[in-house]
């Protein structure tokens, strides 16, 4: 359980939500290699990172 301050709360929120916008593109990347697309979501502390037909994956809020 996180025990920091508010304000480091916040910063190690943004900084999830920021890897998980990568994590998001590198799942679009792999989709790019034609090998077959990947499906459905993954939970991260970040957001939800979700495969939305035609927009690739994206991270969304809870």
């Amino acid at each position: 359980m996180f025990t920091g301050t508010a304000e480091e709360l916040r910063a190690r929120q943004a900084q999830a939500r920021e890897l998980a916008e990568q994590a998001a593109m590198l799942l679009d990347q792999i989709d790019a290699l034609g090998l077959g697309a990947g499906g459905g979501q993954l939970h991260t502390p970040g957001g939800v990172i979700r495969n939305w037909p035609g927009e690739g994956w994206t991270v969304a809020d809870r």
